[in-house]
């Protein structure tokens, strides 16, 4: 990924004049926003100053208002802004597909490696522009989606797949009797054991990166992958079908796995085709496909769900 070139100023760009307007639409938040502006440019200083124009232009109040909101974002979180451009330039990421699983998982191992050492909130969510009170908030949006769908009890037992730094165990701890964090990342486990002390029903370790082959049969209620499928789907469907199998056989009798994000392809349409034959082929009912819930998040849905199985 080189550094792109745009000059400053220049919100009249196709690709960014895309993304403001679905920000003008409300079809994106603020931190979302400022995300893909920096995703498109790879330059804080470009984004300031597109952020800017955009103000200045804004055509009625409504979109003189939510420019003034994001102007404002942007000022706020210079640093962190800055801090997400430069490891878009640093040319560690990259969305071509793994040539084997194995160079897969070596990819990610390196890339989360040095990511969380870059800026922990940034590396699990560009979109907190690395302000872990923005992360927090998202966290908390997606805790609270997980109790709407009747999935957090005080008997709960949840798996985190790709747990990164832990913000998810920690903002279920209150709310189950047991949570664990897998990651692949070395770092990113460091990170998270450190940021779950003190929470006694949550534990966390390092995956090899091929599966839940460590995990026993139906040992949870719910299963959750929040940005992690679509790095296993880079790495190769043989191991995505290999995460849904191992899912599927670790969670209990009518347990759920929720999968946030399953590409980052924006074809919904092959994300929900690729989802169904996933689950037929693992025995999993199909609760939802591609929903959009959160606000601040652009994150998409996906629920699966064991069947009951009875004794023989």
């Amino acid at each position: 990924m080189s550094a792109k070139t745009h000059a400053p100023g220049r919100a009249a760009d196709p690709a960014l004049s895309e993304i403001l307007s679905r920000y003008i639409d409300g079809k994106l938040s603020a931190p979302v926003t400022l995300m893909q502006l920096l995703i498109e440019t790879e330059n804080a200083d470009v984004v300031r100053d597109v952020v800017r124009d955009f103000a200045e232009s804004a055509p009625n109040s409504t979109a003189q208002r939510r420019a003034t909101d994001l102007q404002h974002l942007m000022q706020t979180n210079r640093a962190g802004c800055e801090r997400i451009a430069a490891m878009l330039r640093a040319d560690v990421d990259s969305s071509e597909p793994a040539r084997t699983v194995e160079e897969g998982i070596a990819f990610c191992e390196r890339l989360f490696d040095w990511s969380v050492q870059q800026s922990e909130e940034a590396s699990v969510a560009l979109y907190s522009l690395g302000n872990p009170d923005l992360l927090e908030q998202a966290t908390a949006e997606i805790v609270l989606q997980l109790r709407r769908w009747n999935l957090l009890t005080n008997a709960t037992s949840v798996l985190d797949i790709g747990c990164g730094i832990g913000r998810l165990l920690v903002g279920l701890a209150p709310h189950v009797r047991r949570a664990v964090g897998i990651d692949v990342s070395a770092e990113m486990v460091k990170a998270a054991q450190r940021r779950c002390e003190g929470h006694e029903n949550v534990s966390v370790f390092k995956g090899d990166g091929h599966g839940l082959g460590a995990v026993a049969d139906d040992q949870f209620d719910l299963i959750v992958a929040v940005d992690s499928f679509p790095y296993l789907r880079q790495s190769g469907h043989a191991l995505v079908q290999t995460f849904v199998a191992d899912s599927a056989r670790a969670l209990k009798s009518g347990g759920q796995l929720v999968i946030l994000n399953y590409s980052y392809s924006e074809n919904d349409e092959t994300d929900a085709r690729e989802i169904r034959d996933l689950a037929a082929k693992n025995g999993l009912e199909v609760l939802e496909v591609g929903v959009r819930p959160f606000k601040l998040w652009d994150g998409v849905a996906f629920r699966l769900r064991t069947g009951v199985r009875t004794e023989a």
